[in-house]
C-alpha cells in the first residue's frame, strides 16, 4: 500500500468510527428520550419551550447521520454536518463548565452510570469534529452507496482491495454488539427503577 491508500484506509476507519459513535449515542437516547430531554434542559442553552423539540431533533440527526455515514450516502455533507454538531456540543459543554455548572452530560441517553460534563468531553468532541471535517474534505472512496458531492481532495482505496470489506464486517459486528449492550443496559436501568 502506498501513502494514498493508507490515508484512504485511515479515513474509512474514521468514517466507520464516527458512524458507530453517532448510531450508539442516538440509539441510547432514543430508548430513554424523556431522560435526554432533562439533559437538554440542564444545559440551559435553548429556551424551555424548545427543549422537547431539540432533544427529538438531536436524536433524529444522530441516528440518521450515523446511518448515512455508515452506508456512505452523501458522506461529504453528512460529515460536515456532524463536525458542526460536534462543535456545538463542545460549545454547550464548555459554556456550562465556564459557568461552574456540572451535571449529567446526557451523552449516553440515561445510562445506568451518568457521566458528568467535563473538559474531556469537550476534547473528545473536538477530536471527533476534526475527524468528521477530514472526512468531508477528503472523503474516502470505498463502500459508498451514494457518493454525492466531492471533497476538496480525492482519495480512494483501489477497487481490488479487500480493506473496505474487512472494515465493514468489523464495523457491522461492533455496531451489533454495541446496540445489544445498549439495549441490555436500558433494560437493566428500567428493571432497577421498577
Amino acid at each position: 500500500m502506498d501513502g494514498t491508500e493508507i490515508a484512504a484506509a485511515i479515513l474509512l476507519v474514521m468514517r466507520f468510527v464516527i458512524a458507530g459513535v453517532f448510531l450508539r449515542a442516538g440509539t441510547a437516547k432514543l430508548f430513554d428520550l424523556s431522560e435526554f430531554r432533562l439533559a437538554v434542559k440542564n444545559y440551559e442553552i435553548v429556551p424551555a419551550a424548545l427543549t422537547g423539540f431539540t432533544a427529538a431533533s438531536v436524536v433524529t440527526v444522530e441516528c440518521t447521520a450515523g446511518l448515512l455515514l455508515l452506508l456512505g450516502i452523501l458522506q461529504v455533507v453528512v460529515a460536515a454536518a456532524l463536525a458542526v454538531l460536534l462543535l456545538c456540543f463542545s460549545a454547550a459543554i464548555a459554556t456550562n463548565l465556564i459557568r461552574g455548572r456540572v451535571f449529567d452530560c446526557g451523552c449516553d441517553g440515561g445510562s445506568a452510570a451518568p457521566r458528568t460534563i467535563s473538559w474531556s468531553h469537550v476534547s473528545a468532541n473536538v477530536v471527533l469534529a476534526a475527524m468528521a471535517a477530514a472526512i468531508s474534505i477528503a472523503p474516502p472512496g470505498g463502500l459508498d452507496l451514494l457518493y454525492g458531492p466531492r471533497g476538496l481532495f480525492s482519495i480512494s482505496i483501489p477497487a481490488g482491495s479487500c480493506t473496505p470489506i474487512v472494515l465493514a464486517a468489523v464495523l457491522a459486528y461492533v455496531t451489533v454488539r454495541m446496540s445489544a449492550t445498549a439495549l441490555a443496559a436500558y433494560r437493566l436501568t428500567r428493571a432497577a427503577q421498577c
